[in-house]
């Protein structure tokens, strides 16, 4: 595939910025599983936010083109706290995933796959023992998604997102 996986750099943030509208506009044109589009999410403001942080991880192709990008933190919603994990951590040692897209040029190509897999070793470089998220319940394909890449469904649990109306989101945990 030849892409690599870095952080995102201030220098990144306007590229970042353009690759997660792409995303937007194209799930605005086909089906919006995740609701990026009808919920306005991620804002400019967000993904700026996300690389001062240093939380912005990017699949760049070897053209330096975006292929895909992660959110990569400690931060969870309160759901979180009360779901039935298989292991019990502290918040540093669960490297929890957000916001992960791929740009629509390289839908297809192995993209989410990739930004999973450099997500797990991003987990196993920061001596974390578990990998979670969490998919809004008709985002199908992303839950088909990490099953194949080994994480477990805790199934649909009640999540409250500020700023949005969805609340019923499925957990997923991978133990490392």
């Amino acid at each position: 595939m030849g892409m690599s996986f870095r952080r995102a750099e201030p220098r990144d943030t306007a590229a970042a910025q353009a690759a997660y509208r792409r995303i937007v506009d194209h799930l605005a044109e086909t089906v919006d599983f995740p609701h990026w589009h009808t919920e306005g999410h991620p804002t400019p403001a967000e993904v700026t936010g996300w690389v001062e942080a240093g939380d912005l991880y990017l699949a760049v192709d070897p053209d330096g083109t975006i292929a895909g990008v992660v959110v990569l933190n400690h931060d969870v919603v309160d759901a979180y706290q009360e779901a039935g994990w298989a292991i019990v951590a502290e918040p540093n040692e669960v490297l929890v995933v957000h916001a992960l897209g791929v740009t629509p040029g390289y839908l297809g190509r192995g993209v989410a796959r990739f930004l999973v897999d450099a997500s797990i070793q991003v987990a196993r470089e920061q001596n974390c023992r578990a990998v979670r998220l969490d998919t809004y319940v008709e985002n199908v394909p992303a839950r088909k998604l990490y099953e194949r890449c080994g994480f477990t469904d805790l199934g649909c649990h009640a999540v409250c997102y500020e700023g949005t109306d969805l609340n019923e989101f499925h957990l997923f945990e991978y133990v490392l």
